[in-house]
């Protein structure tokens, strides 16, 4: 009785032994009572001790203890399960010193092992809550102590498990570090790992699942996962572990700072020191506790969970008691913890049943009602301030609510055409055609029927109605791009520059160009004019290389003239010095402006008498042009062509302005330019073409618009066959499969299927545009179709518009052969801008290449005519168009042919009629005369009184300023003598077709009409 009475105090008064033993904690598990023979086993706490121990410490380390005596204080092994955690901690006290004689001298063989297995176990979370009766190292429970050497004698389970080199742990294959001390795998290859985790997309911030390899609001493609460094472990002073509240008691985790139940501040971290600290004991004695982390003397930083389990303990029984404290309304009686009196077990019986009653109320609540005891205890609680902390939490937790509520649902992504009709759009959001019809007049759209079509920007408003988020499918990574153009050129080589030749007609820009490249092209042009564009490389006496472009100036070239600015480096501007500036002139300075390209003036025909250059640049800067006499910064140089002069200084100038602007290009990457011409010659189909980067050699695969060729030859602008063309060098390229447009960029494709495929888009491109251009005109006369059916559906039977004349101009039909793309699209613009609101040109195709037999049928189908130019014309194609009545206008000259259109197109107005009067007369008396069978009539007695009144020619009858007859005359007599007409100042009668209501006082006019002929 005695002794048990020891043991219940003790485990109610916490430990304060004189003898400042060292604690040990305890096993979970504790084996059955073993009962042995041998006295010798008093002091048996090293379990791994045999009879050989100081012969053999490895020996003895690996042979199992064979204990002498039994009872309760058998060895640390085989420890009774009727002690408590105090009586336990007392017994490993004792035993503390021979463990330690044993421990120390493997510490310091290897102390760096020890530190490990010291940062493993401070690593463990401290606070939690295990119960020292149960939990203990499961790890050190499962495997038995064994040797080192021991230990790497033994053979692993299979060939990837592997040995702590820190602590003599079995690690598994799976794990790449020890789970016991940390330590890294050092049989491990260092791979990356790689993450396969949620991600957002770059491109729209759109949070996508993990197995997603694309985003699906924005189709971009995932980007590589990164590697995942291991992350370096902060030093154990700096890391927060799991607090228990000083106010509440409530058990908070490490990354909170304060505590989530009644908001108080965790206490800052302090570094650990030897000294002790004390907490009062129900009864008045003191708790000694030595700080674990930095106490020598105690040395539990070698025991690791098993030490801290025990702190925890001791912790938990310390909050035990203050809380005991508190409900005894701070009494503390003193006594005597080893006295007999029977009070004392009285008390720890009411503490036993208090604790295990508040052992079963919640936790929750248990804290809840302890902050409630402090509230009330403590002098500075304000009523005011708590409930005002309650009513901001309230309103914070409301105004997250609110936000919640108002954040809106993510749009589902719709896919939609450019152009959908309103059932299909219906079908596509999952509703009926006529509530989406209804919905879309409740949007405001009016008169929408079923096959009305939407464009893009119509349904995507649509579709962001009806909560989804369109994307419209427009397929452009199918077409073939040219290549960005990179910031730093100073790498690539230095390509020729374009110079293109612009100006007035006739004001010699030809000329300049035959003087620079020594030959005669005005004389081989039509009427003195280009009407070309023409390409030329020309190597200038200097050495360097410049390829002009030679441009029309007349007024139907205007589309020559600005592609012949947009692909040119420098404009040289050639105006007359005995002309100044002409419209033309005018129209060159605004495409090289809105182009962007520097100008050099060329004054042309300085060599003429009675010139004056001055006026020409005062007109110049007019038109914000100011040459460097004026003070601007563009060149005037005066020349001519027939002489030579000036003709130097501007080669220099063109070459220094070059060598500023320093033109370079790629000859290595995909080959890009411009189409300048297109011609059909004997070989096929050619083009001449603008490098503008690459090198195009033969069999390369280009795309231009709509069409595409492999290069089959090369030639230059002399008819010579070279191997390749290099940037800034013009060249002929035949082998298209159509004839290309003039002023389209050419790309590289990889082969002929990506060009086939790259053309096939164009073409759906186009007929989508040319869709969405007649999309309007469409659902507006489907609407008009519609009205006209619901008014004539009672008169289905009757007449259907036939017999109706066609109002609106006249068309009169063309078929347009020419000999380039670039005369045939001028010619085209000339053609159809004759007309007026009575009759106009209809162009019903425009080729290149010579007359066929189709082009005449087709004339002679619609009722046209055929237009050639500057394309000879076989004898036969003549013969079948005379069979056909099909005229055929050929010319090489443009303003000739229009002469000859407006002719055309003249004879198909109707003529101008004019009236002109040849008599007057005034009607004086009024008289009835007999027919024949009975029938009478009135006939009006007049008097001429001006000019002749013919019986053939039409009358007019007035009254005052009012015409109340416009007619014929059915009878004139003379007494009773029928004549054909009657002279000034004669007397006659005149009756009138189908009128007899003219009165006394009347004024009748005899005129004639006169039938002009109209020209446009």
């Amino acid at each position: 009785m005695h002794r048990r009475t020891i043991v219940q105090l003790s485990r109610h008064h916490g430990i304060d032994w004189a003898s400042k033993a060292r604690l040990r904690d305890t096993l979970t598990h504790p084996p059955p009572r073993l009962f042995h023979s041998s006295p010798n086993s008093l002091d048996s706490s090293d379990p791994f001790s045999t009879k050989d121990a100081d012969t053999n410490d490895n020996t003895s380390a690996s042979s199992k203890p064979t204990p002498n005596f039994g009872g309760r204080w058998g060895s640390k092994a085989a420890q009774p399960a009727t002690l408590s955690s105090s009586e336990l901690a007392i017994r490993n006290a004792l035993m503390g010193q021979t463990v330690r004689a044993h421990r120390i001298p493997r510490q310091e063989r290897n102390p760096e092992r020890s530190q490990g297995r010291q940062r493993f176990d401070n690593a463990q979370t401290p606070n939690s809550f295990p119960d020292p009766f149960g939990e203990h190292d499961r790890t050190e429970h499962q495997q038995p102590f064994i040797d080192k050497g021991e230990r790497k004698r033994r053979h692993p389970p299979n060939r990837f498990s592997w040995v702590c080199p820190n602590c003599d742990f079995y690690c598994s294959g799976k794990h790449s570090a020890c789970p016991q001390c940390g330590t890294d795998n050092p049989h491990a290859k260092p791979t990356p790992q790689q993450r396969i985790q949620d991600w957002n997309c770059p491109k729209c911030h759109y949070f996508c699942f993990g197995k997603h390899l694309s985003c699906p609001k924005c189709m971009t493609k995932r980007p590589p996962p990164e590697k995942v460094e291991r992350a370096q472990r902060a030093p154990e002073e700096m890391r927060y572990r799991d607090w228990t509240c000083p106010r509440c008691f409530y058990p908070v985790f490490g990354k909170y700072k304060s505590c989530p139940k009644c908001g108080a501040r965790r206490a800052a971290i302090e570094m650990s020191s030897p000294e002790p600290t004390y907490a009062e004991g129900s009864i008045g004695n003191k708790i000694n506790i030595r700080k674990l982390a930095s106490s020598e003397d105690v040395g539990l930083n070698e025991e690791g969970p098993r030490a801290r389990a025990l702190q925890k303990h001791i912790a938990k029984q310390q909050s035990d008691v203050e809380r005991q404290e508190q409900k005894l309304n701070g009494t503390k009686v003193r006594t005597d913890p080893w006295s007999w009196d029977p009070s004392s077990l009285d008390q720890i019986k009411i503490d036993d049943g208090e604790i295990v009653d508040r052992g079963k109320t919640p936790r929750r609540r248990d804290g809840r009602r302890m902050q409630q005891s402090e509230d009330r205890g403590g002098e500075t609680f304000d009523e005011e301030e708590y409930r005002r902390r309650r009513e901001e939490r309230k309103r914070l937790k409301q105004e997250r609510k609110a936000q919640e509520t108002e954040v809106e649902p993510a749009l589902s992504p719709l896919y939609l055409p450019e152009f959908i009709s309103v059932s299909n759009f219906a079908d596509v959001v999952g509703m009926r055609p006529a509530q989406f019809v209804e919905r879309l007049e409740e949007m405001g759209f009016e008169d929408v029927s079923y096959n009305h079509i939407l464009d893009a920007e119509t349904s995507g408003l649509i579709a962001a109605e009806f909560g989804f988020e369109p994307f419209f499918d427009t397929g452009a990574e199918d077409d073939l791009r040219a290549a960005p153009e990179p910031e730093d050129k100073s790498i690539w080589p230095s390509r020729p520059p374009v110079v293109t030749i612009m100006g007035h007609v006739d004001h010699g820009k030809t000329t300049i160009l035959d003087w620079l490249r020594k030959s005669s092209v005005v004389a081989s042009e039509h009427g003195g004019i280009t009407q070309h564009i023409g390409a030329f490389s020309v190597s200038m006496p200097s050495g360097k290389t410049i390829t002009f472009l030679d441009t029309p100036g007349h007024a139907a070239f205007l589309d020559m003239r600005r592609r012949g600015a947009d692909v040119t480096d420098i404009v040289v501007l050639v105006v007359a010095a005995d002309d100044s500036v002409k419209p033309q002139t005018i129209e060159a300075i605004k495409h090289a402006t809105s182009a962007g390209v520097p100008i050099i003036v060329a004054i042309s025909k300085i060599d003429k008498p009675g010139i004056n250059p001055e006026k020409v640049k005062q007109d110049l800067a007019v038109h914000n042009i100011h040459v460097e006499d004026y003070g601007g910064d563009v060149q005037a140089i005066g020349v001519s062509g027939k002489t030579g002069e000036g003709m130097l200084e501007l080669e220099e100038a063109i070459i220094t302005l070059s060598e500023v602007l320093d033109h370079r290009a790629d000859r290595n990457g995909a080959v890009e330019g411009w189409i300048v011409e297109g011609t059909t010659k004997s070989y096929g189909r050619a083009a001449t073409m603008l490098v503008r980067r690459g090198t195009l050699r033969q069999g390369d695969v280009i795309v231009a618009g709509t069409t595409w060729a492999r290069v089959r030859t090369l030639r230059n602008e002399a008819g010579v066959v070279i191997p390749e063309a290099t940037p800034g060098m013009p060249v002929e390229v035949d082998g298209w499969r159509e004839q290309p447009e003039a002023g389209m960029e050419f790309l590289q494709a990889e082969d002929e299927q990506h060009a086939k495929e790259v053309i096939e888009y164009r073409q759906e491109r186009a007929d989508v545009q040319k869709l969405g251009d007649d999309t309007t005109a469409i659902n507006e006369a489907r609407r008009e179709l519609t009205e006209k059916r619901q008014k004539d559906a009672s008169e289905a039977g009757d007449e259907s518009g036939v017999g109706k004349t066609s109002s609106g101009p006249k068309a009169v039909h063309f078929v347009l052969k020419a000999d380039v793309g670039g005369s045939a699209e001028a010619v085209l613009n000339s053609v159809t801008a004759v007309g007026n609101n009575e009759v106009y040109a209809n162009v019903l195709r425009s080729e290149v290449g010579p007359i066929s037999e189709f082009d005449i049928e087709h004339a002679a189908a619609a009722g046209g005519q055929v237009i050639n130019f500057n394309m000879p014309i076989d004898p036969s194609m003549r013969r079948l168009a005379e069979a056909k009545g099909v005229t055929i206008m050929d010319h090489n000259i443009i303003y000739r042919l229009v002469d000859e259109v407006k002719d055309t197109l003249s004879e198909q107005l109707p003529p101008r009629v004019t009236q002109r009067v040849t008599g007057e007369a005034e009607i004086g008396q009024i008289f009835e005369i007999s027919l024949k069978k009975r029938n009478k009539t009135s006939i009006a007695g007049c008097k001429v009184r001006n000019g002749v009144i013919n019986r053939t020619k039409k009358v007019r009858v007035l009254r005052g300023q009012e015409t109340i007859y416009d007619g014929s005359i059915t009878s004139l007599r003379n007494v009773k003598k029928d004549v054909t007409e009657m002279r000034k100042d004669t007397e006659c009668g005149i009756a009138f077709e189908n009128w007899t209501d003219f009165a006394v006082g009347d004024q009748i006019q005899c005129y004639e009409e006169i039938f002009e002929k109209r020209s446009l």
